[in-house]
């Protein structure tokens, strides 16, 4: 059963080019950690959900996401690209797991 990693986050004004490169260091350590079919997703609507973005990447199980994640914030790096504060581009984050339910 495939698990996949959500990040959805709201940049903040003027943030989405710093963004993006957290994003792209993201997606390389995530491949390290063992993440797959890593996706940056943008929203495409006006109002609330604007300046929302969402980063996935997935997993072949529970056991394989955890790993990906533990990796990826035992690296002083990925624990770097977390830890933006205040002055960072991202406005507010929510990370989750789901798992695939096959139809």
């Amino acid at each position: 059963m495939a698990v996949v990693g959500v990040t959805t986050l709201t940049l903040k004004p003027d943030g989405y080019e710093d963004y993006l490169l957290l994003a792209r260091k993201s997606k390389a350590l995530v491949e390290k950690c063992g993440g797959k079919n890593i996706r940056l997703l943008a929203a495409l609507v006006a109002g609330e959900a604007t300046g929302t973005m969402v980063f996935t990447f997935e997993a072949d199980d529970l056991a394989s996401w955890g790993a990906v994640g533990d990796k990826f914030m035992a690296d002083p790096e990925g624990v770097a690209l977390m830890s933006t504060g205040s002055s960072g581009p991202i406005a507010t984050q929510q990370l989750s797991g789901w798992i695939d339910v096959p139809l």
